[in-house]
């Protein structure tokens, strides 16, 4: 009768001492481990850091994009700005000759009220800031009337003058007026 065993057996018949030891070297197998574990470790911070890398750089482009498009805006700030400095050089320029003169057109119109009835020029001249009229009157009391009329506006006139009276043909006097106008 035969034996026969479900689990097959090997039997060494060396002796021992000729028998190689078949144990796992633990040294190389940890060695071989963290070599695999620290090159998926190298690959996965490569990838990564090649993916930021690329996604700093598409922001680098941009943002030179934007500079560039920054620049031209400033450009156009600088060109509006120098415009708008011409033209607030020229109201300034305008206030000033607007203050340095007086209001002619008020004074004009103040120098109509008071004249009277009988009072007329024939010659009247302007300049910056003073004005010199010739006329006729038929009574010297109008025109002394009128020059009180025009004294009473110290607000328009710092000064008025009665230069000449003449008695002319028919009894009409030639007047000469100046005077200085205030300026604002």
């Amino acid at each position: 009768m035969e034996l026969k065993s479900v689990y097959p057996v090997k039997i060494n018949l060396l002796p021992r001492q000729y028998i190689i030891k078949r144990t796992p070297n633990w040294v190389r197998l940890l060695f071989i481990v963290v070599l695999i574990f620290f090159s998926f470790l190298f690959f996965f911070f490569y990838v990564n850091l090649d993916i930021k890398t690329l996604s700093l750089e598409s922001d680098i482009e941009s943002l030179e994009l934007r500079l560039v498009n920054l620049r031209e805006r400033e450009k156009r700030m600088e060109e509006v700005q120098a415009q708008i400095d011409v033209v607030e050089e020229r109201v300034g320029t305008l206030k000033y000759l607007i203050q340095s003169e007086p209001d002619w057109l008020r004074i004009m119109y103040t120098m109509g009220e008071c004249m009277p009835r009988d009072l007329h020029w024939d010659k009247a001249s302007f300049a910056s800031s003073s004005f010199s009229c010739q006329g006729q009157v038929y009574s010297i009391f109008s025109l002394a009337q009128f020059i009180r009329s025009l004294e009473q506006y110290r607000d328009l006139f710092s000064q008025i003058d009665f230069d000449s009276l003449t008695l002319g043909e028919e009894g009409v006097y030639h007047f000469e007026l100046s005077g200085k106008a205030r300026v604002p």
